[in-house]
């Protein structure tokens, strides 16, 4: 979104004038009027003012792509920080929010421009007051966008989901979605969502030592409630960049995804947080189809075993078929050893007919510490080879993608692999 025009440029009555997108909450009528005067010139008369205040604008489910400026008032909120800090997460990035409010603290002002608000003014308005911090605001923005955004613009604003998926169970998915996201988060200085998708024996809250709710599944089953409230308050927060959100359902509760549920729960999500780490059940065909039906990446997880590579080429043929857009990255697991394995990593490749991305070493007393201590592997064995194996991995997570070709697999190279291991056997013998 280009940016706004300093309030200056407004003047000049031989040019044209670029409208400037604003909105407003104001919950009482004398300081509704005085907005609406002072954002009449640069909005051009359309600025929408509406009753209401931080609350009112939380509970907002869409914003405008192109809103330029917001103001608000903080009302009687009893914590106006984290609002104003769950509201920033909420609006376009480059949006101006300018609070209003009955406080005259300066230990307030600073709370509020620390979170990403851009001033705060305290009421009683003045004449051309708003106007003036207004004008100051864009001039800012346009001179130094990167600050006035509070961080600089990725590289690909684009939302962006991994879906981890292991070939088998206990190859370690688990570990490697906790993990990736964790070492994501921190290179690329943005907050990271984690969501374990099995709603009834995930474990990836338990590995963080954070509570499961029932929310994620209230979620899927209405995602049009999905607001910045809700992200707030379901959203655990783990470390500086990483948080994360799943369930623990009942063994005996049923729950059927409607169609397009994950699709529509992980766009509502990531107009909070840019990248989403999906830990993707093996157990409910239909949520991980929609899973990956979604997803921008891919990482499927196989153990060195003739299992694993036969459910690895099944995966592959699930990806290419309902998501042909997304990149596929394959990783073989240390869960089995390498050295002792009948099969190896060129048999992986040769079958898959893709490159094997990484190869994750086993690290038994580095997760075994990550699991005790509840928090991710990076923090708690920062020396793992597992972080040394994946960060040339995570490194091209962002990169911008590039052309692939997946040709359709068949049985026969499955097939040629057990003839090759056979082969391999007698000459053993």
């Amino acid at each position: 979104m280009p940016s706004a025009p300093a309030l200056a440029q407004y003047a000049n009555p031989g040019e044209e004038k670029a409208v400037l997108a604003a909105m407003a909450f104001i919950t009482d009528s004398v300081t509704q009027a005085r907005v609406s005067a002072d954002l009449f010139g640069p909005a051009m008369g359309k600025a929408v003012i509406r009753e209401g205040s931080i609350d009112t604008a939380l509970a907002l489910t869409q914003w405008p792509r192109d809103l330029d400026l917001l103001v608000v008032d903080l009302g009687d909120a009893a914590d106006p920080v984290a609002d104003a800090a769950a509201l920033k997460t909420a609006v376009p990035g480059n949006c101006l929010i300018i609070g209003l409010g009955r406080i005259n603290d300066v230990a307030l002002y600073r709370d509020l421009i620390a979170v990403g608000f851009n001033d705060y003014l305290a009421l009683p308005l003045g004449e051309g007051v708003l106007k003036r911090t207004v004008e100051r605001a864009l001039e800012m923005r346009d001179r130094h966008p990167a600050v006035v955004s509070g961080a600089s613009s990725p590289r690909d604003a684009k939302p962006r989901t991994l879906s981890v998926l292991g070939a088998r169970g206990g190859v370690g998915a688990t570990t490697l979605a906790i993990t990736i996201a964790g070492l994501l988060g921190k290179r690329l200085r943005e907050e990271v969502l984690l969501v374990d998708f099995d709603l009834h024996y995930g474990s990836l809250m338990l590995a963080l030592d954070l509570e499961a709710i029932d929310a994620l599944r209230e979620a899927l089953d209405q995602p049009d409630r999905i607001d910045a409230l809700f992200i707030q308050q379901v959203a655990q927060k783990k470390s500086e960049y990483l948080y994360a959100m799943g369930a623990e359902e009942a063994p005996t509760g049923g729950f059927q995804a409607r169609p397009h549920a994950a699709n529509d729960f992980l766009r509502a999500v990531h107009r909070r947080f840019r990248w989403i780490v999906a830990d993707v059940p093996r157990g409910d065909p239909v949520i991980q189809r929609q899973v990956i039906e979604a997803s921008t990446d891919v990482l499927l997880l196989t153990d060195l075993s003739l299992p694993g590579v036969r459910d690895a080429m099944r995966l592959q043929q699930l990806v290419l078929d309902v998501a042909p857009q997304a990149r596929l990255h394959l990783a073989t697991s240390g869960v089995v050893d390498p050295r002792r394995s009948a099969v190896k990593v060129a048999d992986v490749e040769r079958t898959l007919k893709q490159k094997v991305a990484c190869q994750v070493p086993a690290d038994a007393a580095g997760t075994l510490m990550a699991v005790n201590f509840g928090k991710p592997l990076p923090e708690a064995a920062p020396n793992s080879a597992i972080i040394k194996a994946l960060k040339p991995l995570v490194a091209s997570l962002d990169e911008p993608a590039a052309a692939q070709e997946m040709p359709a697999r068949s049985a026969g190279a499955l097939l040629r692999v057990v003839q090759s291991l056979k082969n391999r056997r007698g000459r053993k013998k």
